[in-house]
């Protein structure tokens, strides 16, 4: 373990925190990078927030701030442009693309590091690895692709499936091997299903850590086009104050998550603790997805919205 300590100490993991307009989720998520991952850089790329709020947290930080002079017009503003140049200046081993509204719930040690370093070791079509706790809502689709890796913390890929059937080859949020990337020609394409594919074609499935250590915030505020749709403003108007994440593991709970059978996987709602005992489950991650109304209307804004894209390009093809 002193070799991973004094390793990881040299700054071989940058973490890449993409940020836009949520000034609270932010700060939450360096200060659980700070407590639970305080050997890695952090680097916060942020999509030229405009809230006061969140300008004033940005204008405070004591890791570095990148910010575009233009913001991509897109359904996911910046993102991409955002992932793309972090992937092209980092200067370490890893990256770990991580957005605002996530939370390292434990304490990531040497042994964490070896666990990595062994996934990507016992295979060298591995390009990225998830560090994520399990949505319980994809339980089946997971159970489908995957199965336990045995002598590895992790899961891999079923024999069964074929190269063109991977679901999960990429993902917004993972941990990438910096230098296979880059011999790869891996670019961060706009869309993560342009990503998901061109993954698919250079990389085996991407495994799935068995002792996870990072998670999405739930019912989180969320933007389309930069902009909170109207079925987000409802819902802030009915946001419970309580807390914005989980409690971080203790001890404890971290010795017997990695103790446990790998056979019983690790589903955030079987071993996250949210600070807002009010939080419903299974999780949902943005916060119009409470209420039936509020589904209803968000459904409906996503497809006016998408219908005004399609309707667009097909205006600028005929040139009208």
């Amino acid at each position: 373990t002193d070799k991973f300590s004094r390793d990881w100490q040299m700054t071989k993991l940058t973490v890449a925190v993409f940020s836009y307009n949520r000034g609270a989720y932010l700060e939450f998520c360096l200060a659980s990078l700070a407590r639970n991952l305080p050997q890695a850089q952090v680097v916060v790329y942020d999509d030229l927030s405009d809230d006061p709020a969140t300008k004033a947290v940005l204008a405070g930080l004591e890791v570095p701030l990148v910010q575009p002079s233009a913001v991509a017009r897109a359904q996911h503003g910046g993102l991409y442009v955002n992932m793309a140049r972090a992937l092209a200046e980092v200067e370490t081993d890893y990256l770990l693309f991580l957005q605002d509204d996530m939370q390292i719930v434990r304490p990531v040690d040497d042994q964490d590091f070896a666990d990595i370093a062994a996934i990507f070791d016992a295979d060298p079509d591995c390009g990225f690895v998830s560090p994520l706790f399990m949505k319980a809502g994809i339980a089946r689709k997971l159970r489908a692709q995957y199965q336990t890796a045995a002598g590895l913390a992790a899961y891999q890929t079923a024999p069964d499936i074929p190269r063109a059937e991977m679901r999960f080859a990429f993902a917004d949020v993972c941990l990438a091997h910096v230098a296979r990337l880059r011999v790869a020609g891996f670019a961060v394409l706009e869309g993560e299903g342009h990503n998901e594919d061109q993954a698919r074609e250079k990389f085996s499935q991407m495994p799935l850590m068995s002792v996870p250590f990072a998670f999405y915030c739930p019912e989180v505020p969320t933007f389309r086009n930069r902009k909170r749709p109207l079925s987000g403003q409802i819902a802030r108007l009915r946001r419970r104050p309580e807390g914005l994440g989980y409690h971080d593991m203790t001890a404890a709970e971290v010795a017997g998550f990695r103790a446990r059978d790998p056979a019983i996987w690790p589903f955030a709602e079987d071993f996250l603790t949210p600070q807002n005992p009010q939080v419903r489950k299974p999780f949902v991650f943005q916060d119009y997805q409470g209420p039936l109304a509020l589904r209803v209307l968000a459904r409906i804004e996503y497809l006016l919205l998408s219908g005004g894209r399609r309707l667009r390009r097909l205006r600028a093809k005929l040139g009208i």
